[in-house]
């Protein structure tokens, strides 16, 4: 929605060279299982490349560049960001928002990453709370979310 708004913005799972799910000990994951349980998801994380992530800011530069999604080394590399925007959400929204999915994104209704999600959203929004990240009410309507947004935006 950013994009639409004719602003720099990417998803940051569309971009292969920098989201990429990774192992226990951060190799690079060449083929997930098709249904991932929960044994498999506790050895596996997913991670943004931080050379990518450097390449994509450069290009954008000098604009702002508006990153969506997140990763598990996300705070790792918060220092690459002006302003790092939690998008606050409730259960019931999170997961009718990945039931309205239709683009080829499967994570959320596939094996058991659903319950994984419902299980990590307290700890992932406590933990980048606890950052301080920006905190943006994401249970409105995504426009509102984008506005809500812009209107925090330094760049």
């Amino acid at each position: 929605m950013l994009a639409r708004r004719g602003l720099a913005a990417i998803d940051a799972d569309d971009d292969p060279l920098l989201a990429r799910t990774v192992d226990a000990t951060g190799n690079v994951v060449e083929e997930e299982p098709a249904a991932p349980d929960f044994a498999w998801l506790a050895r596996h994380g997913w991670a943004w490349n931080p050379a990518r992530l450097d390449q994509l800011i450069g290009a954008a530069a000098p604009a702002t560049l508006y990153i969506c999604g997140g990763a598990d080394n996300e705070l790792e590399l918060a220092d690459r960001f002006t302003q790092v925007f939690l998008l606050e959400i409730d259960e019931p929204t999170m997961l009718a928002r990945l039931d309205a999915r239709r683009d080829y994104h499967d994570w959320g209704r596939i094996g058991d990453t659903r319950e994984y999600l419902r299980r990590k959203l307290p700890e992932l929004q406590d933990r980048l709370r606890a950052a301080g990240a920006i905190p943006i009410d994401a249970r409105q309507p995504l426009d509102q979310v984008v506005d809500a947004i812009l209107s925090r935006t330094s760049g």
